[in-house]
């Protein structure tokens, strides 16, 4: 589908991709608004808990809700190379219009508002894979780098502006009024999906059971060789960065003395980084996919390993920058890796395996990392999380480089 206006634009290419690509437009800019509007509900469901229950164990359980459906990755892969990924994804985006609208209007006890958060989960879970495989459909294979990066920055906006809006709408209209705005958000991008194309799938020559092509997808990402080095470095890589969830506060307050704001501000310039990296990717010409992958988790690491060694809080800052802008390289190069490389009628499942690596590997750094802090200190906690993603890197990128880097197709 991307072919045919692409050499008028020749030298302008990244600042006119959503231009060229119009029914990619529509894309971003449904996922944009979503993701804007899931930023602001993650914070006013927070602060709704935390109001009314008043514990740390019911916040807990409130993002367990949201996080746990995750792993159900691999099955959604499956279903989106069975169906119509724009039926999937316009079905998960109406599903989600519903229960966000039905928080706001019932905000019910909080065993049922686990429960529609869950759903709410299972929904975005459902929609995942299927949105990151139809994107080598909606623009041509040289604008695959520069798509995803644009991708990288709407999916930046929910932790960005999307946070900062939860707060002001809690504020200013309330919870339920928060809610009902993320429910607002998904209709309007249905509205925008909807125009899309049809994206029938790709039959298999026989199909088999949902649980038995769910198996035969976990089965096929770790034989294939790139996705294999994925599935491996973001799965150890993100174990190993995600330390920072945990140490991040102990180093900027109790080690570098920088007190709530020198962390707030810490924190914040994780996410100035990966901004910045999906910037550059958005306007560059690269095509080396497997190199940005490697070099995304290198800063990562990186500056991980700085962090933990900063004298000084600017160091630190300088240090988190890189770190984010790594993840922001890394971000991008993943789909644009399996994008690449995965047959279509295989990629929803394997963008499920890669999802769910990633979610394991985050959810043993929170539970390892602050045992691994505990023991020692958070020095040694971002030292020891730095030299891990290093190995990891390491470990990917030989992985990569013997498969050619991923710039040509797997069967």
């Amino acid at each position: 589908m991307g072919g045919g206006g692409a050499k008028a634009f020749e030298g302008r290419e990244s600042r006119w991709v959503l231009r060229r690509h119009g029914a990619f437009g529509r894309f971003w800019t449904a996922r944009a608004i979503s993701h804007l509007g899931d930023g602001a509900a993650l914070v006013a469901l927070v602060l709704y808990v935390q109001q009314t229950r008043g514990t740390g164990v019911a916040v807990s359980a409130l993002l367990l809700a949201e996080t746990v459906p995750n792993l159900l990755g691999p099955a959604a892969g499956a279903i989106a190379d069975r169906v119509d990924q724009r039926r999937i994804m316009l079905a998960a985006e109406i599903g989600q219009a519903v229960t966000y609208a039905a928080m706001a209007a019932f905000l019910p006890p909080f065993p049922f508002l686990l429960a529609l958060v869950a759903t709410a989960s299972v929904l975005h879970t459902v929609f995942a894979p299927a949105g990151r495989s139809a994107v080598p459909l909606l623009v041509g294979r040289e604008d695959l780098m520069r798509a995803n990066a644009w991708m990288g920055m709407a999916l930046n906006l929910q932790g960005t502006i999307g946070l900062a809006m939860g707060g002001v709408l809690a504020a200013s209209v309330g919870i339920r009024g928060a809610l009902l705005a993320n429910a607002i958000t998904f209709a309007i991008g249905s509205a925008l999906l909807v125009r899309l194309p049809a994206f029938p799938p790709e039959a298999e020559s026989e199909q088999a059971s949902l649980l038995r092509e769910t198996q035969a997808g976990l089965s096929y990402a770790l034989r294939h060789p790139v996705a294999r080095a994925v599935v491996v470095g973001l799965g150890f890589g993100v174990m190993f960065a995600a330390v920072d969830d945990v140490a991040l506060v102990f180093l900027a307050r109790e080690e570098l003395g920088a007190g709530a704001l020198g962390y707030g501000v810490l924190a914040s310039s994780y996410g100035v980084g990966m901004a910045v990296a999906t910037l550059v990717l958005m306007r560059g010409r690269t095509r080396a996919a497997g190199q940005i992958f490697v070099l995304g988790w290198l800063l990562t690491g990186l500056g991980g390993l700085a962090t933990g060694l900063a004298p000084a809080f600017a160091v630190a800052l300088v240090a988190q920058t890189v770190a984010g802008s790594g993840n922001g390289l890394d971000n991008v190069a993943v789909d644009t890796l399996v994008q690449r490389t995965v047959p279509r009628r295989r990629m929803g499942r394997v963008f499920g395996v890669v999802t769910t690596a990633a979610l394991l590997g985050g959810a043993t750094a929170r539970g390892l990392g602050g045992i691994v802090l505990d023991l020692t200190s958070a020095r040694t906690t971002f030292v020891i999380g730095g030299v891990g993603v290093l190995v990891a890197t390491a470990v990917a990128g030989v992985t990569l480089a013997r498969a050619g880097w991923g710039s040509e197709p797997e069967g």
